[in-house]
């Protein structure tokens, strides 16, 4: 047994044996758009593509673009290793004590797929009042262009829970588990009070420039929510490997589909999110990169 797999043995607790996912409410609404500067084009948070019509580790990483040629979604299975089960936990352990250097920007690369189409963008993202947010954009099969990201700045530049933040609100989320499930709930108001706190959880692991206690809470939090399955292995849109935790529940239509999270067990980094319905993957956000920079911003042409 190899390190990884022994300290994920040693952290399985028992209230992870969860019951069966009940029925739940309306899916999971939108921010209400009130709240938010005009014209937005796309935010942190796994906030949905505007430009797609289609939810980052705050240590910084990055990883290959191109996804390989023979990559598909994965089936997941029940769990049935130690590794599987206790992968959120293990991802808290392993964020908690990262060391994390601030930037002027976030900068923060996703490819985002709905099943027809495909798009990658790059933002940078402003932390300090006065600098300038931009967004590139990647079709694919053409150059990167630059997209004016209107209304966005320093103070409202990060979406949790339907509302825009500054990184000095996110830099000041509790750091305990409860604390952190007790604070977001103070922003709670229609949807299932489950599925906001996953959404709002998976933001916060997935894509925000948070600290690292304040993700590892986040992990926590998850790992103790009603309804939180693990689904074992699995391969995410680009074709890298993890393993993957479901949150399931029931449209007004009555299916039931699954939010899931893909992380890697070796890094704690969450590495996608996905939208899958009937066996079948529908949508996806990809984290390629997350990370703080000076900058400058670059140009266009010098994205690759």
């Amino acid at each position: 047994m190899n390190d990884t797999m022994r300290a994920l043995s040693e952290a399985r607790p028992s209230r992870l044996d969860a019951p069966a996912v009940p029925p739940l409410g309306p899916a999971y609404s939108r921010p209400n758009p009130s709240r938010s500067p005009r014209r937005r084009w796309i935010m942190t948070g796994t906030a949905v593509a505007a430009a797609m019509a289609i939810t980052g580790a705050a240590i910084a990483y990055t990883t290959p673009e191109k996804p390989p040629a023979t990559a598909s979604p994965q089936t997941a299975s029940a769990p049935s290793t130690a590794v599987e089960t206790n992968i959120l936990l293990v991802a808290a352990t392993q964020n908690e004590g990262a060391t994390i250097r601030e930037g002027r920007y976030w900068v923060l690369r996703r490819t985002n797929g709905d099943g027809r189409q495909t798009m990658t963008d790059e933002q940078w993202l402003a932390t300090r009042p006065g600098d300038p947010t931009t967004m590139f954009m990647h079709p694919g099969n053409g150059p990167w262009s630059a997209r004016p990201m209107e209304g966005h700045t320093a103070a409202n530049n990060f979406l949790l829970a339907g509302r825009t933040h500054s990184v000095a609100e996110l830099n000041a989320l509790p750091t305990h588990p409860d604390a952190l499930k007790a604070k977001l709930l103070t922003w709670h108001e229609q949807e299932s009070e489950q599925a906001f706190l996953f959404f709002a959880g998976a933001a916060l692991v997935l894509d925000l420039p948070v600290p690292a206690a304040v993700r590892a809470a986040a992990y926590r939090m998850l790992a103790a929510l009603p309804g939180i399955t693990t689904l074992g292995p699995a391969t995410d849109a680009l074709g890298r490997p993890g393993v993957a935790v479901a949150y399931a529940r029931r449209g007004d239509s009555g299916a039931v589909g699954e939010q899931r999270l893909i992380i890697d067990p070796a890094t704690g980094r969450a590495l996608a999110q996905e939208s899958w319905t009937g066996g079948k993957r529908l949508s996806y956000t990809a984290v390629i990169k997350a990370e703080f920079s000076d900058g400058p911003i670059p140009e266009p042409t010098s994205l690759s």
